[in-house]
């Protein structure tokens, strides 16, 4: 083996261990990320978790007391949807450094993006790997010569 594939190789398996390092810590963001929204009256505040299950509901005031109970539930599922929307958006900016070029991460999540376009992404190679297999290519070009 060449000093070349050796290094190659070298900076290869640095590559992998960056990478890995990374997921390791995306991951557990993931895992942590929670969103909180509170109505703009401050009746409900909702926290859900990575997933938009919810974690917490609670009333920080007795506001929602006055509302009516079909305005309470309309507050509540709105408030929700709001705590989801901001965890989704976490989530994109988390993910999106992991996506394919020209793919939109919060589109992805939101389920906005067809099963076709997912499928015509063309994944790209880590920079290290495409520039080791131009290199190797261009060897193989050399030697059929």
């Amino acid at each position: 083996m060449s000093d070349v594939d050796r290094r190659s190789i070298e900076m290869l398996r640095e590559e992998y261990e960056r990478v890995s390092a990374n997921l390791g810590d995306m991951q557990r963001r993931i895992t942590e990320l929670s969103a909180t929204a509170v109505s703009p009256r401050r009746e409900v505040s909702v926290t859900v978790g990575n997933q938009g299950v919810i974690k917490d509901l609670h009333f920080p005031t007795a506001a929602y007391r006055k509302l009516p109970k079909n305005e309470l539930a309309e507050l509540i599922t709105k408030t929700i949807a709001e705590a989801r929307e901001k965890a989704t958006e976490q989530m994109a900016e988390l993910i999106a450094p992991m996506m394919p070029g020209g793919l939109d991460a919060k589109a992805v999540l939101s389920g906005d993006v067809s099963a076709e376009a997912l499928a015509s992404v063309q994944p790209q190679l880590p920079p290290m790997v495409a520039e080791t297999q131009r290199h190797r290519a261009a060897r193989i070009d050399e030697m059929r010569r």
